[in-house]
């Protein structure tokens, strides 16, 4: 058992829909993105279910969340956005919620509230602004717009969904961006939280400046993509691919790296979050990565039956990248808790670790308080586990398949046959041969809800995504 986890019981989902927002916890949390305050950890989340200007939840220890309100209780602050969006739009909005904010600390003091304003579901009349409050939780005064799009369809993005990011010498960038125009990126000033290059939508519609420097450089190139979240990432170990596997492992060299990662799909059908990666923060698509990115996620469950009690990962997306200040990773995502079901989301968070190719990997499991830390070769030899593995098809959900065993020799052995081998190097890295394709990952300490107790889970990388969970 890992000894430094809190040992917290996460609570099940609620399948039903709480009527009190006091009774919702983790229930109908939206695109949500984290920020730690004074030793406490709160969540921004999409309006809905009457809620509609941005929910706030607050947590002690990011397993137990309580809902606390609104971060615009008056409608009347967003008058600002409203005004230029309808001037946009040509008629009144017709959308009723504010979607997708990111939260982060404002350099005078008190927090910067990055939002957006659509004013119709499907079509890019959108707006992106910006707003401050002295307090954590509001309310927020919005300070000025800064970007606003609309018309030309495929022409201009889709002004959502912003999300900010520090750069290797401190500055500061916002992406956005969502299906239309693709995921854009503007540096913002770290002073001040608005655009650098001060330009505004009147500089852009009286033609003193071009699209591209109004709605900034183009990241991505999809237009299926929305929820962009980026991350900046020191030293990372980058391991040789083709050590042999009765060597030993080369060193590793350590690298800088710029991560984005976006949801693809329906929202309602095959959301899968993707993964990119450079060395610079101005291009994702190279290195292998393509427009697709590397899948990351899909639904699927650790159920191993339609009629298996448990819950699924249905369409999980639209994350944020958190660190908290004393090293945690994690990935935070909405998720469905049942195939099928277009309603509601769940807030959910995943502890995250990196491959020896140094991608991002995450824990398909629930977050109960784990910390990663050195795994030993006695905690996986021997084991069996059930296995997720998850394709190009996002369209039928994936059941989970027992009888993965990890031989004491370093053999795969699935249902009693050899398909492949493993082997354990540095801290927690994993390195698996299935079926002639060499997947890369990380074991990490896990709470495995099925069985109701601590163990050990293992997520790799290759074209696609498997997860193994500890069987007991």
């Amino acid at each position: 058992m890992d000894k430094q986890t809190t040992l917290l019981q996460p609570p099940l989902p609620p399948f039903g829909r709480a009527e009190s927002p006091a009774e919702w916890g983790i229930l109908n949390a939206h695109d949500p993105s984290l920020i730690e305050a004074d030793g406490v950890f709160y969540a921004f989340s999409t309006g809905n279910n009457g809620q509609d200007l941005y929910q706030i939840r607050r947590s002690p220890d990011l397993v137990r969340w309580e809902y606390v309100g609104q971060a615009f209780p008056d409608g009347a602050a967003l008058g600002p956005v409203l005004a230029q969006l309808c001037a946009v739009y040509g008629k009144p909005v017709e959308n009723t919620t504010l979607w997708a904010p990111d939260v982060v600390p404002a350099a005078g003091g008190g927090y910067w509230l990055y939002g957006c304003f659509t004013a119709e579901f499907g079509n890019n009349y959108s707006a992106l602004f910006l707003a401050h409050a002295a307090q954590i939780c509001g309310p927020y005064t919005v300070a000025e717009n800064l970007v606003v799009s609309g018309g030309q369809w495929g022409m201009t993005p889709n002004a959502i969904d912003a999300q900010i990011v520090y750069g290797a010498d401190g500055k500061m960038f916002m992406t956005y961006g969502s299906f239309f125009g693709g995921i854009r990126i503007l540096e913002l000033d770290a002073a001040t939280g608005r655009r650098k290059d001060g330009f505004s939508w009147d500089d852009y519609r009286s033609g003193r400046i071009s699209a591209r420097q109004y709605y900034g450089e183009r990241l991505l190139d999809a237009d299926d993509a929305e929820g962009s979240v980026a991350a900046f990432c020191e030293n990372v170990p980058v391991f040789p691919r083709h050590t042999p596997f009765d060597a030993p492992v080369l060193p590793p060299q350590h690298k800088n790296f710029y991560y984005l990662m976006a949801s693809r799909g329906s929202l309602f059908r095959d959301y899968t979050m993707r993964l990119w990666r450079s060395e610079t923060p101005g291009s994702f698509e190279g290195a292998g990565y393509g427009r697709a990115g590397k899948k990351l996620s899909g639904s699927c469950t650790w159920r191993h039956s339609a009629e298996e009690p448990g819950f699924d990962f249905f369409a999980p997306g639209h994350n944020d990248i958190f660190r908290t200040s004393d090293g945690r990773e994690l990935l935070v995502y909405h998720n469905r808790t049942r195939f099928g079901e277009g309603w509601p989301h769940y807030l959910f968070l995943s502890l995250l670790a990196r491959n020896a190719d140094g991608d991002f990997v995450f824990s398909l499991n629930r977050y109960a308080g784990e910390r990663l830390r050195p795994v030993g070769r006695e905690e996986l030899a021997g084991k069996v586990f059930d296995a997720i593995l998850l394709t190009a098809r996002d369209d039928e959900p994936v059941y989970a398949r027992g009888g993965f065993c990890l031989g004491e020799d370093g053999s795969l052995e699935v249902g009693g046959e050899k398909k492949g081998r493993w082997r354990l190097f540095g801290e927690n890295f994993v390195d698996m041969e299935y079926c002639g394709e060499l997947f890369r990952g990380a074991a990490m300490p896990a709470y495995i809800e099925r069985a109701g107790r601590f163990g050990v889970t293992i997520s790799l990388l290759s074209e696609f995504p498997l997860f193994l969970n500890e069987s007991f």
